[in-house]
């Protein structure tokens, strides 16, 4: 009695799903690390219109969630803002911009923000300063303590020790 195995047709599909299980855990690998570019521009369009625009130095990745990027110019050109700061956190999930170092607001119509840390929820068009601010427009200059700014309402508001300077 003869026993007759055909390896060739079982070697197959172990290879196959070997090599399969190869590949996925692999491209699972690759998106689960961190990923850096140097030189980052980004831009969002709606339709035909531009609509976001981020420029930084460095950006990285970590995970889905987060998102760093080092000297960073972040601007909604609808709304008419634009951010310089010396970094920047995007958190998905909280779907907002945490703005640090050196960090200037300029907007079209209430004038130009000088702050250390801006947090942005650009969803819902909305700008806070926790720290120490300084406003400027035109001659004026206002500084203070803790800033809101709604972006489709306008007007900045300032929390606490307000104080203005008009210079001639």
């Amino acid at each position: 009695m003869r026993f007759n195995f055909n390896w060739q047709g079982v070697m197959g599909p172990i290879l196959r799903g070997l090599f399969i299980f190869i590949v996925f855990f692999s491209i699972l690998e690759a998106y689960s690390q961190e990923v850096k570019i140097k030189g980052l521009t980004y831009q969002r369009y709606e339709g035909e219109t531009l609509v976001w625009k981020l420029i930084s130095q460095e950006f990285s990745k970590e995970g889905e969630e987060r998102f760093w990027a080092q000297k960073v110019y972040l601007e909604n050109l609808p709304k008419g803002i634009k951010i310089f700061a010396d970094s920047a956190l995007y958190l998905a999930k909280e779907e907002k911009f945490l703005l640090k170092g050196k960090v200037k607001l300029i907007t079209e119509k209430e004038g130009e923000v000088y702050t250390e840390e801006l947090i942005f929820y650009p969803k819902r068009d909305f700008l806070q300063a926790p720290g120490q601010v300084l406003i400027k427009k035109d001659k004026f200059e206002v500084s203070g303590e803790g800033l809101s700014y709604d972006i489709s309402q306008g007007g900045f508001k300032l929390h606490k020790k307000a104080r203005a300077q008009f210079k001639l």
